[in-house]
C-alpha cells in the first residue's frame, strides 16, 4: 500500500455552495417563469378586452361575456352613425372605442 492516499469527489463546502448556487438558480428560474405567466395572461385579458370593445361598436349590438358591463352610446353625425362603447371587464379594466358608421353612396 501506498503511503500517500490522492483524494478524489469533492470537498463539503464544494458541495454545499454548488448546492446553494443551484437553489437560488431554481427560486429565479422560478420567479421569472411566473412573472411571463403572469404578463402574457395580462396580455391576454387586454386584447380580449379590446376585441368586445371592437365588436360591441359595430352596427349591431353584441352579448357580453358573463361579469363584462357595456355603456353604449350611438350620436347621429350627418348620414353617419358615430357609436362610442366603454367596456369594463370583470378586473375592473375598461377601454373605450368610438367608431364612425357611414352608409355607402
Amino acid at each position: 500500500m501506498s503511503a500517500t492516499l490522492k483524494a478524489r469527489g469533492f470537498s463539503l463546502p464544494e458541495v454545499l455552495i454548488s448546492m446553494m448556487l443551484l437553489v437560488m438558480v431554481i427560486t429565479t428560474t422560478s420567479a421569472v417563469q411566473s412573472r411571463v405567466s403572469q404578463g402574457l395572461a395580462q396580455l391576454a385579458q387586454y386584447r380580449q378586452l379590446w376585441r368586445v370593445a371592437w365588436n360591441a361598436a359595430g352596427p349591431q349590438p353584441v352579448t357580453l361575456p358573463a361579469g363584462w358591463q357595456m355603456r353604449r352610446v350611438q350620436t347621429l353625425q350627418q348620414r353617419c352613425v358615430s357609436i362610442t362603447v366603454t367596456i369594463v371587464a370583470p378586473s375592473g379594466r375598461e377601454a373605450r372605442l368610438s367608431r364612425l358608421h357611414c352608409p355607402p353612396r
